[in-house]
């Protein structure tokens, strides 16, 4: 350990809350993103990381200094999702709870009764490891959440942060042998595991943002429908509401219901967005005030091909401003 690590450690178990913050506010993004993985929910992982700094700044006097601080405090936010994950049931996507509808916006109420899979911004995600951030896409936050918290906690601390069976043995506070055991289970539960994407992939986000910006922007959908695989799906939480086929995935792009009319020019306003490690943009709608208020967020899930498999669009208008976004924005 430094002298300056060992000095901090020091001040913060005296009460000097800025050494505190020096120890955990380097550790706060991976920490954040490792909570939304194990929970689901953006503003899940925010009340979970604000637990574990208050409980970490009450047990610092249990802390060894020859330990790591970061598995120390990964120990703690583990905990503290296990916790939370014991008192509730797990997030989901329209997919997993009932068949899909007809073509259109939705025609249903909302469902606040329900626990929905939120997204997640990429400009939180912490710069490091390209693994991790393929653990972060919509389809593998979903599988797991189907998983037994503690399977989840070593399929996600292995498998995705890299974590060794030991140091996940360690934070999980149980034996290497149950740790590969519940690696063993977790892997032939969900069958997935984060694959690195090819850099070609990696690449084809960028156009396929500005293929969706323009269709939105311009209200010609051509160019972007050549994108859309022909089994791909769209899902649209709050709603109980999921539409199969491209074909059904077009219809309600350019529905009349979705356009409030005819599709035109200067009726929605795109702001790109990357999400889960995947594609999206920021959707304003332009109300008759002339500026545009903020509606949803789409994630653009490829496949291997970089076609478009999935549309999952997030109608939280208030997440706009959690991550930085204005929530109006100027008719200019």
């Amino acid at each position: 350990m430094s002298d300056n690590f060992d000095s901090l450690i020091a001040a913060a178990r005296s009460g000097d809350d800025r050494a505190f913050r020096a120890l955990i506010e380097p550790l706060g993004r991976e920490l954040h993103a490792y909570a939304y993985r194990m929970l689901g929910g953006f503003h899940d992982a925010d009340d979970a990381l604000q637990d574990s700094r208050l409980k970490a700044w009450r047990a610092l006097a249990t802390y060894e200094p020859r330990a790591s601080f970061r598995a120390w405090m990964y120990r703690i936010v583990t905990n503290t999702c296990l916790d939370v994950l014991k008192a509730r049931t797990r997030r989901v996507m329209p997919q997993d709870i009932g068949p899909s509808v007809a073509p259109g916006p939705p025609m249903t109420q909302p469902r606040s009764d329900i626990l929905w899979i939120e997204p997640y911004p990429d400009a939180l995600l912490p710069d490091h490891a390209l693994r991790a951030r393929e653990g972060i896409r919509l389809a593998f936050v979903r599988v797991v959440q189907i998983l037994p918290p503690r399977q989840r906690a070593a399929l996600i601390l292995h498998d995705v942060l890299e974590w060794s069976v030991a140091e996940v043995a360690a934070i999980l506070e149980t034996t290497d042998a149950a740790i590969n055991s519940a690696l063993q289970r977790a892997r032939a539960a969900i069958r997935a595991r984060p694959r690195e994407e090819s850099p070609a992939l990696a690449q084809r986000h960028a156009e396929v943002v500005d293929r969706f910006v323009r269709a939105w922007e311009s209200g010609n959908f051509d160019d972007f429908v050549t994108l859309i695989a022909t089994d791909a799906v769209m899902n649209m939480p709050p709603w109980e509401y999921w539409i199969d086929g491209k074909a059904a995935v077009v219809a309600t792009l350019t529905s009349p219901g979705t356009w409030d009319g005819e599709q035109r020019a200067g009726r929605y306003r795109i702001v790109s967005a990357p999400m889960n490690g995947e594609p999206g943009g920021l959707a304003y709608v332009r109300q008759p005030d002339g500026r545009y208020h903020a509606v949803c967020l789409t994630v653009l899930s490829l496949d291997a091909d970089g076609q478009v498999a999935e549309l999952t669009t997030f109608v939280l208008p208030e997440q706009f401003a959690a991550w930085g976004f204005p929530p109006v924005l100027d008719a200019q």
